[in-house]
């Protein structure tokens, strides 16, 4: 009779334990862990999404700069962290589904992260210095087949900006000096100095620079135009047929995080991402908000891993 009742007892709390177990969590603060430099895109989602996530489930959600290695610092950090949700990473197209074709040592797999919800979508703008003879993406590239050997710049091996350019550079077939930078806000430095006549960035951080008519944009990355700024055109709009390069970001936890904390997680997320001053905030920002079920989530970054892993092949792209 007792051994029974101990029995019924065991089934009742590994069928209650988890479930209630995911009701208390956080029950202490919780590290986001942003890849990259204070003020950059990733920086801005990330703090966005930890400040309500913190409203909501009444614990803070501390953001915490790991910049460095390509993403790759920050990213190999919540890889190898304890997989009890207290450890979460605000990764990205770069992190997840580049990093592991270009960099032939990576510092972690991405069978060590887990798939919670995208944030946001946040597109590359096609940028030229006001000085150029230049309204247009076909201008632009006469110009180019002109001037062979034309410096463009990117913020480093391996960032969307690089992907865009690369894939910018094959498919009009120009001859590009390309010039990696350490960051996004050195390769704005760049261009508003000068030494490069035009690059992609991403719009949450160069449309402020495009509002204030210090740069001129010609096109926007994605496939569709981006609601801050409907006036400008896609690349395929544009006239490059073809032409998508889309950056995300989302959050990631270590692979073995509890199934209900994921859900959980996931769930509150999508709640921030609904809210019409979050949407607006991020809009205004050029970003696109998005919010995703673990699953979507995951088939989404496997497909970007597929795609990508093509592009950067056929571009030579690969470092040590």
């Amino acid at each position: 009779m007792l051994n029974a009742l101990r029995a019924g007892l065991l089934a009742w709390a590994m069928l209650h334990l988890p479930a209630a177990w995911s009701q208390s969590y956080p029950d202490r603060p919780v590290t986001l862990i942003v890849p990259s430099t204070p003020g950059s895109t990733p920086d801005i989602l990330g703090r966005t999404v930890g400040d309500n996530l913190s409203q909501q489930l009444g614990r803070q959600f501390v953001v915490t700069n790991r910049p460095g290695a390509g993403t790759r610092i920050g990213s190999a950090a919540v890889a190898s962290a304890a997989p009890d949700g207290y450890t979460l990473l605000l990764g990205s197209e770069t992190a997840m589904t580049l990093n592991p074709h270009i960099v032939k040592q990576m510092n972690y797999q991405l069978d060590q992260l887990t798939a919670v919800s995208t944030v946001a979508g946040a597109p590359e703008l096609l940028v030229v210095h006001p000085s150029m003879p230049v309204n247009n993406l076909q201008q632009l590239v006469d110009f180019l087949k002109a001037k062979p050997g034309t410096a463009a710049g990117h913020a480093g091996t391996g960032t969307t900006t690089h992907l865009a350019l690369e894939m910018f550079r094959l498919m009009t077939k120009v001859d590009l000096t390309m010039v990696p930078y350490q960051g996004g806000g050195a390769t704005q430095t760049a261009i508003m100095s000068g030494q490069v006549p035009f690059m992609f960035s991403t719009t949450i951080t160069i449309l402020p620079r495009v509002r204030a008519g210090q740069l001129r944009a010609l096109a926007v990355s994605s496939a569709k135009r981006v609601s801050a700024v409907p006036e400008i055109p896609t690349v395929v709009e544009a006239g490059l047929a073809g032409f998508e390069v889309a950056g995300w970001f989302g959050v990631f936890a270590p692979s073995g995080t509890s199934r209900e904390i994921i859900e959980r997680l996931s769930t509150e997320i999508r709640a921030a991402l609904a809210k019409p001053e979050v949407r607006k905030r991020l809009i205004d920002l050029g970003a696109e908000p998005l919010g995703s079920t673990p699953e979507e989530f995951a088939a989404h970054t496997k497909g970007e891993y597929a795609r990508w892993g093509k592009l950067v092949k056929e571009a030579g792209m690969v470092t040590e």
